[in-house]
């Protein structure tokens, strides 16, 4: 089996709750052909998401400041943002999701070679991250502004 990148299951997530909240995959065909038909519950749900990631990026990001900061302090272990599989998880589960209920969980993966004084923290490792890290956040704040543009084309529409 193929490993996944962030961004696959990213899109793997996003897919999921489009399906499940009864959504097409391409959200501007879907109010192409029958933009009067936008239900709001569908779209908070939407931004409900985005947000979630938003926020669990914004964390994540902390995180990697944090383990930048302590780059040779003895005894630190490197931390991280577990989000995706909490996603995951609450997207699996049989039931509503509370997507705003969604938190990020700060945890150590302790997966990293630890050097002699005890600190597992890769300067380059931790760049990558902030990479990938500012791309999903980007991806999610322009998702954001997607969803707000149809929103007010929405309305615009049904006020003609």
């Amino acid at each position: 089996m193929l490993k996944m990148t962030g961004f696959q299951r990213l899109a793997r997530f996003l897919l999921i709750y489009f399906v499940r909240q009864g959504l097409c995959i391409n959200l501007a065909l879907q109010e192409a052909i029958n933009i009067g038909k936008l239900q709001m519950s569908k779209t908070d749900g939407i931004i409900a998401l985005i947000e979630a990631g938003i926020r669990a990026e914004g964390l994540r990001q902390k995180a990697i400041a944090n383990n930048v900061a302590n780059l040779e302090t003895p005894g630190y272990r490197r931390i991280d943002v577990k989000f995706e599989e909490l996603l995951a998880k609450s997207l699996d589960s049989s039931g509503s999701v509370d997507l705003s209920e969604l938190e990020p969980q700060i945890y150590q993966p302790k997966q990293t070679l630890v050097k002699s004084n005890g600190n597992d923290v890769s300067l380059e490792g931790e760049v990558g991250a902030m990479i990938k890290n500012s791309l999903r956040y980007k991806t999610y704040i322009r998702l954001l502004n997607k969803r707000y543009r149809q929103i007010e084309l929405a309305m615009n529409v049904g006020a003609r």
